[in-house]
C-alpha cells in the first residue's frame, strides 16, 4: 500500500513514515498544504495521513478539492 503523510512538523512527519514504513507500507511526506494537494493528484495513494494545520493550503480545504 502507498501512503501519502502530509504534516508540516518535521519531526512528526518522519516518525510517521518510519512508522508506517516498518509495516511494510510505501510512504510519500509532504510539508504543506499546496505540495501535498499536488502529490495527491498526481500520483494513487491508498490512504493519506493529513494535518489540519498547514501552511499555504489546510488540511481541510485540501481534502474539499480532493472529494
Amino acid at each position: 500500500m502507498r501512503v501519502l503523510v502530509v504534516d508540516d512538523e518535521v519531526r512528526l512527519a518522519a516518525a510517521v513514515q518510519r512508522g508506517l514504513e516498518a509495516e511494510g507500507f510505501a510512504v510519500d511526506v509532504s510539508h504543506d498544504g499546496e505540495d501535498g494537494l499536488w502529490r495527491a493528484t498526481e500520483h494513487d495513494y491508498d490512504a493519506i495521513v493529513l494535518d489540519i494545520m498547514l501552511p499555504k493550503v489546510n488540511g481541510f480545504q485540501v481534502c474539499a478539492k480532493l472529494r
